[in-house]
């Protein structure tokens, strides 16, 4: 007896391992045959109602599958004409759902009538909440229909996916269940939710703050600085007391009546009358040697205070080299 059923086992074993290397080979035959097809061929070797070839095509899958992630993401859009991918929310989610399932596909090792199947389903599932607003219930129930026939070759029914295996099946609906209906509600959000609109200029030119001029009220920059007292002496207006401001006050009344009066009005005097150019240079070379004069000093001391300690050591190291 337990012969016989050691025997079943090998047998059973034996059968299992040359279907699944038949469908492995039946499949890579396919791929390899689907290379030299054109896109009208290959719609008319699949069945009735078959997913394949209704997103994607047979040529665009050929030229897909070898590209680079970035040059992926490109075609793609342009394909499925997400143009706006950039700058609208929308196209770019779908777009980076696109391209992550397509290129999970590719590390399935699913042939390129399996991806261009998967994608159509990826197509049909989400057009179910934009245009049709399915809730989650009723599109699993769209996915499941998708399923029927699958690992069934003889059978007269099917969903779209029969040229995946069981196994396959169920890794594309584990996928599915954690990166799409896991989700559904933000999918739900994404077509249907309004989003506010946030106008930066209603104008032409756009408006941007900049820092206020240097002037009062404002500080002057601290590279302008100079010392308090010249400020107070030479710059700043000076504050008149209340009794001046009414002298002051008394006088212009005075002189707005004799100038009623027809009085002669008194010529205003300019302070820089009579001062030349040369006048000027001359006042500002003695202001540099007065503030930098000392500075001067200074530093030349410092040079030769440390021009003497260099000497010192160089006669210290002589000394010791000749001991």
């Amino acid at each position: 007896m337990s012969d016989r059923r050691s025997s079943r086992r090998s047998s059973t074993m034996g059968i299992r391992r040359g279907s699944a290397t038949s469908t492995s080979s039946t499949g890579s035959r396919k791929h390899m045959k689907d290379r030299g097809l054109r896109d009208e061929e290959a719609k008319a070797q699949e069945r009735e109602g078959s997913l394949a070839w209704k997103i994607l095509s047979n040529t665009q899958m050929q030229t897909l599958q070898d590209l680079p992630v970035e040059e992926l993401e490109k075609k793609i859009a342009e394909i499925l004409k997400l143009n706006n991918h950039h700058v609208d929310l929308n196209e770019g989610v779908l777009l980076d759902y696109y391209v992550s399932c397509f290129w999970w596909a590719k590390e399935q090792n699913f042939s390129v009538q399996q991806i261009s199947g998967f994608i159509t389903v990826l197509h049909t599932l989400l057009e179910n909440i934009k245009e049709k607003k399915l809730s989650l219930v009723n599109n699993l129930k769209e996915f499941k229909k998708m399923l029927i026939g699958v690992g069934n070759e003889n059978s007269e029914l099917s969903g779209g996916l029969d040229f995946f295996d069981v196994n396959q099946a169920k890794t594309l609906s584990d996928f599915l269940q954690q990166t799409f209906f896991q989700h559904y509600k933000l999918y739900e959000f994404l077509f249907h939710q309004e989003r506010e609109e946030q106008i930066v200029c209603r104008e032409e030119k756009l408006v941007i703050e900049v820092l206020p001029k240097a002037d009062l009220p404002y500080p002057p920059p601290l590279d302008e600085g100079i010392d308090e007292d010249i400020y107070s002496s030479y710059i700043a207006t000076p504050v008149s007391s209340p009794e001046g401001d009414g002298e002051a006050a008394t006088e212009d009344k005075e002189g707005e009546k004799d100038i009623s009066a027809g009085g002669p009005e008194t010529p205003a005097v300019d302070p820089l009358e009579g001062v030349t150019a040369d006048d000027v240079k001359r006042i500002m070379d003695e202001v540099a040697r007065d503030m930098l004069g000392d500075l001067q000093a200074d530093i030349g001391k410092k040079l030769k205070e440390r021009e003497s300690e260099i000497i010192a050591r160089i006669n210290k190291i002589h000394r010791i080299a000749d001991s």
